[in-house]
């Protein structure tokens, strides 16, 4: 183990350390032991002493202590090659150069590996009967206007067929929670959101609305049917599906973000049932329990029921879509946390 006074002899240390220096003396340690392959003592033992005597945070020591093993097995199995891993880090680097705001690769394989499905329901368990949730996704912004229930969110020029939408928000005892706030956004009939138009509407938000629940818990609004599209698949990640025999291709949905005080937020997405790539969602974000059948209403009576007006039903049939969201407490939440760890 170097001594201080070493670690500052420019004999042994160059100008760079011993600038760091000034400010931080790092702990050292002897070497005791040597690491090998197929000993009693590995390289991941070693890493695995190392961080025990040097990492200062618990939790830090417990995340990456997990991840060493976890890693070094995964390479010990698959016998990992030099050409393999190079390729593997040429793939990072090129998801890190290629990643922008709007496209951010490492979110992409996160999110097509399935780990940041994962990581939400380890955050956010749900007690049976509750609604499942899922990723936000890249699309949400916090501009949104906030407007009564029953509104119009998609503007008059909006592509896509009209589409109605009701839903209550209930507890786990059935009960409606006053008060609630439901954020949705959406794809519009060409799967666009209106973030992805250069212009977007003149800057006005569209498809996409914050809604204040009634004191029963239901809301609904009006709308356009949203479509499938594909997410960013022109980088890295998409070489990856592809190499992986799978496509890019997002089932249509509603987005949603559900918050009430007391109450676990909830973020999630619920999907029409005539739909293609339910069963093939690349970012895993797709469960039965959010797949709904829509009633196609040619009714023009009902239409005005739900408020649509004289020429706002171009195509003549309004798509009706149903959905009862159940939110845990934040209580029944931490209960089931407990629950797990334990």
């Amino acid at each position: 183990m170097a001594s201080e006074a070493q670690m500052k002899n420019p004999l042994f240390v160059g100008k760079a350390i011993r600038a760091q220096l000034e400010h931080e003396i790092p702990q050292d340690l002897p070497l005791e032991r040597d690491f090998r392959e197929g000993t009693d003592y590995t390289i991941t033992d070693h890493v695995l002493d190392l961080h025990e005597r040097l990492t200062p945070d618990v939790r830090t020591k417990e995340v990456f202590r997990s991840l060493i093993t976890h890693l070094h097995a995964f390479a010990r199995e698959t016998n990992l090659t030099h050409a393999e891993w190079a390729n593997a880090i040429q793939l990072l680097t090129r998801a890190g150069k290629e990643s922008t705001p709007n496209k951010n690769e490492f979110v992409l394989l996160s999110d097509c590996m399935g780990l940041s499905a994962l990581v939400d329901e380890l955050e956010h368990p749900k007690p049976p009967g509750c609604t499942d949730s899922c990723e936000e996704g890249p699309f949400f912004t916090t501009d949104a206007p906030e407007v009564p229930s029953g509104s119009d969110i998609s503007g008059p020029n909006t592509i896509g067929e009209r589409m109605f939408f009701q839903a209550t928000i209930k507890n786990t005892k059935g009960e409606g929670i006053p008060g609630a706030k439901a954020d949705v956004w959406q794809a519009d009939g060409e799967g666009m959101y209106d973030v992805q138009y250069p212009n977007r509407n003149d800057g006005v938000a569209d498809d996409r609305a914050t809604i204040i629940a009634e004191s029963n818990g239901q809301f609904c609004y009006r709308g356009r049917l949203p479509v499938a599209y594909p997410i960013p698949n022109d980088g890295p990640i998409g070489d990856v599906l592809r190499a992986l025999g799978r496509h890019p291709h997002r089932s249509s949905h509603l987005h949603f973000l559900i918050t009430a005080p007391g109450y676990d937020s909830l973020t999630t997405a619920v999907y029409p049932s005539h739909s293609p790539f339910l069963g093939t969602d690349p970012v895993f974000a797709t469960k039965k329990s959010l797949i709904c059948d829509l009633e196609e209403v040619k009714d023009e009576a009902e239409w005005r029921k739900m408020g649509f007006k004289e020429g706002d039903v171009p195509n003549r049939r309004v798509w009706v879509w149903k959905f009862n969201f159940v939110l845990p407490s934040v209580e029944e939440v931490e209960n089931l946390k407990k629950q797990r760890r334990s």
